[in-house]
């Protein structure tokens, strides 16, 4: 009897089952939610809610730079108006090394949210249609809480991968 067919498709099976566990351990973290907080008013406040959701079964460590979880600190959104981006005005930070404090931890298979409001930092002062997407990073991800804080030159920055919404923001009164 030919063993070689046999081993071959052992081998196989093995190969094709490491590359799926490593796909599935590349595989985005987090899903990325962003929600209106209603009402939302022209010249007024226009609020989102925005949640990451843990899809591991590990605790996860992110740092809260630039994200809605430290409020406006710099940004990782994207405002449109008619096709036209409108810039953000709010605070810029240059930053030395985070300490432990500035990590938020996200458990295993479960959410943190943030509410913020877009007419703070960004000019929605005419009513209509407001494109907001997620365009920055996360600056620093851990999955062993004993690991942070990690220096700068030692952080992983992970993109996100967030729908992008659609505000009605309706005129004032």
């Amino acid at each position: 009897m030919n063993r070689l067919p046999l081993l071959a498709l052992a081998l196989a099976a093995v190969f094709s089952a490491h590359c799926t566990k490593a796909a599935v351990s590349n595989a985005q973290p987090f899903d990325c939610r962003l929600d209106p907080v209603n009402p939302l008013t022209a010249g007024g406040p226009v609020a989102i809610r925005f949640r990451l959701t843990n899809r591991t079964d590990a605790p996860v460590w992110i740092l809260r730079w630039n994200t809605p979880f430290e409020g406006w600190r710099g940004t990782l959104f994207t405002v449109s108006h008619d096709g036209v981006e409108i810039p953000y005005q709010g605070p810029m930070v240059k930053r030395g090394d985070p300490g432990r404090e500035e990590y938020v931890e996200v458990p295993a298979g479960e959410s943190t949210s943030a509410t913020v409001d877009l007419s703070e930092v960004y000019e929605i002062r005419q009513p209509g249609l407001y494109e907001v997407t997620v365009t920055g990073a996360l600056q620093d991800v851990a999955k062993d809480a004993a690991s942070v804080p990690h220096s700068r030159d030692q952080q992983q920055a992970m993109e996100l991968r967030c729908e992008g919404i659609t505000l009605d923001v309706k005129a004032a009164g």
